[in-house]
């Protein structure tokens, strides 16, 4: 293989199916390899029960920081932005080597997550700057992400959106017929909501919508995923029989739960500040790509989809109450449902695809290495 196409690709973040991170390293990778790319993944890993406590998973990190700086010199880095990233970036300035930083949150993600380090924001803000100066380029999910990283780095820094994606041969409306173990326990009619489960996702609101006078008889909502409000969400489906927690669900499963949904939830919300930037959750676009209406909150450009698409309805963020009104909207009109869910379908296929987003990146570290 040209060592001209050997990649490090570098996530602080663990491999763990049901997490948004999983889909999006692993869709990138599997697209660079298709383009003749030798990539190594350099990322923690624990066990399939729940996250270890917060030392060990430094450690985990930590130790997978290691092998990304002793393993065989690449000919570039990729790595997704992260404080603990910072020994391989380091790494890579000392060596002379190139790194391409991908940035999917703003820095008050770290604090919102993990309150403690509120107290070494000055540190941690150091850490992930330094990144993006020393950095080739930078590739962010949302313009807004790009002009927040543009205020942080030199003015003729190369900054580009590539933005989350699809896999719509996996997720994808004719996966319907598929069964399995799950969905066969699956409710009749029901809206999904999958993914990470961090308090930035609107769960809170879901949750309480579900417990509102306007949601509607009939319909249950599902949930998959994992993360801080899992706790939550575990309560609410021991106590309501319209509400199903699932756990983590395989990755090659989650397309046959989605696309029996009626609709699925995209409810982020502007926790501190966290949507001025745009959000583009990868539950839009692999919801879309199911063929079935979203629920999404009037946040910067995942409601501009939404609204431009035609392929569903934007609320308030944190408004239960309208939340409910609007599943029980969705419910009741079959028809202005089916046609929204055609409508997804066809600007995941046409705009949304990971195949595409493999292919500006791949553009992009051609352009790095040249």
């Amino acid at each position: 293989m040209n060592n001209m196409l050997r990649l490090s690709y570098v996530s602080p973040e663990p491999e763990r199916q049901g997490h948004a991170s999983y889909t999006h390293v692993h869709e990138i990778i599997n697209g660079l390899r298709l383009q003749g790319w030798q990539v190594e993944l350099f990322c923690p890993r624990y066990g399939e029960g729940a996250l270890p406590g917060a030392l060990a998973r430094l450690m985990g990190i930590g130790r997978a920081m290691l092998r990304a700086i002793t393993a065989p010199r690449p000919r570039v880095y990729y790595m997704r932005w992260h404080f603990a990233a910072f020994p391989v970036a380091l790494y890579a300035k000392l060596l002379g080597l190139p790194t391409v930083i991908e940035v999917n949150g703003p820095v008050d993600d770290l604090f919102i997550a993990w309150p403690v380090t509120r107290r070494f924001r000055k540190l941690f803000t150091g850490l992930m700057t330094a990144q993006l100066r020393w950095s080739g380029a930078v590739v962010t999910v949302t313009d807004g992400l790009a002009a927040m990283c543009r205020t942080m780095t030199d003015a003729d820094k190369t900054i580009v959106t590539i933005p989350n994606g699809a896999n719509t041969d996996q997720f994808s409306p004719a996966v319907v017929d598929k069964s399995n173990e799950i969905t066969d326990s699956l409710p009749g009619r029901f809206m999904v909501f999958f993914g990470t489960m961090a308090p930035w996702q609107g769960i809170r609101t879901v949750l309480a919508a579900l417990d509102d006078s306007s949601w509607p008889d009939g319909v249950h909502a599902v949930f998959a995923g994992d993360g801080m409000e899992r706790p939550a969400v575990e309560a609410v489906a021991a106590r309501l029989d319209h509400a199903h927690y699932l756990g983590r669900v395989p990755y090659d499963v989650l397309p046959t739960i989605t696309a029996r949904a009626i609709g699925s939830f995209v409810c982020t919300e502007n926790l501190e500040g966290r949507g001025a930037t745009g959000l583009a959750p990868l539950k839009l676009f692999e919801s879309l790509a199911s063929g079935i209406p979203v629920i999404t909150t009037d946040m910067p450009f995942q409601a501009e989809i939404v609204r431009s698409g035609a392929c569903g309805y934007v609320v308030p963020a944190g408004d239960a109450p309208k939340l409910a009104r609007t599943v029980a909207e969705l419910a009741a009109d079959g028809v202005a449902a089916q046609k929204m869910g055609k409508n997804a379908r066809a600007v995941a296929v046409r705009d949304h695809s990971w195949a595409a987003r493999s292919r500006d990146t791949h553009d992009l570290l051609a352009q790095i290495l040249d």
